[in-house]
């Protein structure tokens, strides 16, 4: 299963019991509970993702519920928290009689200016000619910007979607509107953030995708990351050559395995990845596991398993690294059963060439839910997490804990803002400069300086 999907699913379900049996009724179609449900409380309840019912009705294709929540005047232009409306549910699950009714209950064209240029980029990242058609039919400019500045046909060159753009040109696409971005210099340009998190090279690195689980080499020579495409995890490189960053490649990638979460052994000779390869390479997915691929005289070695002392029948997350050799990761080998979500955070010492039997990180970091995504401070100073938990702000959160003088660990805080939000906070890391705090959120590779740490330290000691 993919990770981030495996992360709503808990998320789902560990929220409060009448929110749950909400969305999950009008999923399941169940019109008289979910009529039930709702006495008493809003037509317009929204999940931790600000989707409303609506929204579930259409991506789960109730039909009879979505005539129901229309009737009882759910506003079925409720946007979540990445400013996506049930319109943007149409298309992402390529039901046209649902974005037909859904226009013509449209007050006025006020949606194609507000929307128009975020389906259109959702039509293009789909590769779906239908809707690129159906939005043109109904007004949307063939042109029009998203926040990013991106035009359709920039989108769909962008990604390597050569029928789409093609298409669009034959449909009237101006090709001078589309940029050609380029990055120069250390860190992919001259702009640095400070305690105000920033995308991280925008339209190049962070693009329409879903980017995530980023890391630079020491010398800032080579970045690697990885990219979710179609539900399908792939690990793209771009390395600095002279001035210039070249386009990204994908360097890893299958047809049916995953590979992402990227991070570099201590010398920098392996590549670690997390993958759902099968262990001889050919079979059908897996759980997921710890791989490692070696630098060659001719490019990167075939995948090989990081070893039974790390992996195990459960999955194993994200990967970091202490400077002696220690492997940090999560795992959800120790979960109750029934409850996969349930992942906690490992460390392996790494003695005369093999990894050891991995040991579990105490009450300090792990709790009783999701704790992964673990970047370990290579003096292991201080270790950062994705957690979810009561107290948090959004889908999944970052977390820090420091080291004692004893040795033992602090008891992890949340980051708080501007880190966190209401989406989904993952994937940190920290270049070995020690200047700049790098994760994902909302989709995008975010970076920010590290001197935040110093005020989460400050306050650890209040």
């Amino acid at each position: 299963m993919n990770k981030t999907i495996l992360l709503l699913l808990v998320m789902t379900i560990a929220g409060p019991a009448f929110a749950q049996d909400m969305f999950r009724t009008t999923c399941q179609g169940n019109l008289a509970r979910l009529d039930s449900l709702l006495e008493g409380n809003s037509v317009n309840a929204q999940d931790f993702r600000g989707r409303s019912l609506l929204h579930w009705a259409v991506a789960c294709r109730q039909k009879e519920v979505y005539d129901y929540l229309i009737e009882q005047g759910i506003d079925f232009n409720l946007e979540d928290h990445d400013q996506e409306t049930p319109l943007h549910m149409a298309v992402r699950f390529d039901n046209e009689e649902y974005f037909n009714e859904l226009v013509s209950l449209q007050p006025n064209h006020g949606w194609i200016e507000a929307y128009g240029p975020s389906l259109m980029q959702k039509a293009v990242m789909k590769e779906s000619q239908v809707f690129i058609k159906l939005l043109l039919a109904n007004g949307v400019d063939i042109d029009a910007k998203n926040d990013r500045g991106s035009t359709p046909l920039e989108i769909a060159r962008r990604i390597g979607a050569t029928a789409i753009a093609d298409s669009l040109l034959h449909l009237g696409a101006d090709p001078n509107k589309v940029r050609t971005i380029e990055v120069f210099g250390a860190y992919m340009g001259p702009d640095r953030p400070d305690e105000t998190p920033l995308i991280f090279a925008l339209n190049f690195i962070s693009t329409e995708e879903y980017e995530f689980g980023s890391v630079f080499s020491t010398d800032g020579s080579e970045f690697f990351y990885g990219v979710d495409v179609n539900g399908k995890a792939e690990t793209r490189y771009s390395k600095l050559e002279g001035d210039r960053w070249s386009e990204p490649v994908t360097i890893l990638s299958h047809e049916s395995y995953g590979y992402n979460d990227p991070f570099l052994s201590p010398d920098e000779n392996r590549l670690y990845v997390i993958s759902s390869r099968a262990m001889d390479g050919i079979g059908e997915p897996k759980d997921y596991d710890i791989w490692y691929v070696e630098r060659t005289e001719k490019g990167w070695s075939e995948p090989i398993n990081a070893g039974p002392n790390i992996n195990s029948a459960g999955n194993e997350y994200y990967i970091s690294f202490t400077k002696d050799g220690t492997m940090y990761f999560s795992s959800n080998a120790n979960a109750p059963e029934g409850d996969e979500g349930n992942y906690d955070i490992y460390y392996s010492a790494f003695k005369d060439g093999e990894f050891q039997e991995a040991v579990a990180l105490g009450d300090a970091i792990n709790a009783s839910g999701y704790d992964a995504d673990v970047f370990i401070d290579p003096d292991e100073s201080y270790i950062i997490f994705c957690s979810t938990r009561e107290e948090g702000l959004g889908r999944g959160d970052l977390y820090i804990s420091f080291k004692n003088e004893d040795g033992s660990w602090t008891n992890a805080i949340n980051m708080g803002a501007p880190v966190n939000t209401v989406h989904h906070e993952l994937c940190p890391f920290v270049t070995k400069d020690g200047q700049y705090f790098f994760y994902t959120s909302d989709q995008d590779i975010y970076w920010v300086s590290t001197s935040i740490f110093e005020e989460l330290r400050d306050e650890r000691k209040r």
